[in-house]
């Protein structure tokens, strides 16, 4: 069952990166290479973190074109289909990793953003905004045993 799951939320993230193709302007889901250059260039530990971002917004016209921090934005996504999430990012639960919300709180230009799958609608939060949303929080572990 968890297993279901688990690609459940991989669909649902796919929808979120198509709706947000359509809908943010510059953003791109940015190839191994030029995500590792990014990291380099905001001094990010790509081992640690390669997994914590899920796209890119450039606020300039082309990923070549990026020569600082300031040029783009990192973007986590998180969806949802929740019927009584009318008004984004109100009422919305997602899972968050450590990590990710590590480098939430270190990187300026990292944004969380909501993206609400059925009514094709998106939210993006700073970290001060994020922090002021939070209505509870809980620590899961998550625990892999080593192969035989």
């Amino acid at each position: 069952m968890p297993r279901e799951r688990n690609i459940s939320n991989l669909r649902t993230e796919k929808e979120g990166i198509t709706i947000l193709k359509e809908l943010m302007k510059g953003f791109i889901v940015p190839t191994p290479v030029e995500r590792r250059k990014l990291y380099e260039l905001c001094n990010i530990d790509y081992r640690k973190y390669s997994r914590s971002v899920d796209g890119v917004q450039l606020l300039v016209p082309s990923i070549s074109q990026i020569k600082s921090s300031k040029d783009f934005l990192f973007i986590e996504i998180k969806t949802t289909k929740a019927q009584n999430v009318t008004t984004l990012p109100f009422g919305v639960f997602f899972g968050f990793t450590k990590n990710e919300e590590d480098l939430f709180k270190a990187q300026k230009n990292f944004r969380l953003c909501i993206v609400h799958t059925v009514h094709k609608k998106y939210y993006c939060l700073k970290y001060r905004e994020y922090l002021s949303m939070i209505q509870n929080k809980r620590i899961q572990y998550q625990i892999n045993f080593r192969s035989q």
